[in-house]
């Protein structure tokens, strides 16, 4: 006859490893969540619309209060430096249209000048003065291989 081995009750271990698992799961989903929740943040408040004049004239109504990106040329014979050279006044056209802009703050770019390709990022303001806290120049095409 064989004989029959006693089984041991069960262990008081196994419930606590699902303890452990379920904390480091939820844990786990926490920091995802944090993660995402900050990056999306981040990228919201970073993220500008990129136009061009043509396209802010078109879209002004929607756009008025919020800061975008205009690409343009510098009209010539428009740039006019204020405030002992500290802030400037342009004319930024395209094809389709122009407007004024004002900036102020940093440097002005070395090559910045008439008819040079420019990026301005601010707000257009209720008068139609674009208020530049922005201004990247594009280099001329000469410097392109």
């Amino acid at each position: 006859m064989a004989a029959a081995f006693p089984t041991a009750p069960l262990s008081p271990v196994a419930p606590r490893n699902n303890v452990r698992r379920w904390k480091l799961l939820a844990a786990m989903i926490t920091i995802l969540v944090g993660a995402a929740y900050l990056i999306t943040t981040s990228m919201q408040t970073s993220a500008v619309y990129y136009l061009t004049v043509t396209e802010l004239r078109d879209r002004v109504a929607t756009i008025q209060t919020q800061p975008v990106r205009v690409a343009g040329h510098v009209a010539p014979g428009s740039v006019e430096k204020i405030d002992g050279g500290l802030a400037i006044r342009f004319i930024v056209q395209d094809e389709g249209g122009s407007f004024p802009v004002y900036y102020s703050g940093a440097p002005v770019p070395d090559i910045f000048g008439e008819d040079v390709e420019v990026v301005v990022e601010g707000k257009l303001q209720d008068d139609g003065t674009f208020v530049a806290h922005t201004l990247l120049a594009k280099c001329a095409s000469k410097f392109e291989a």
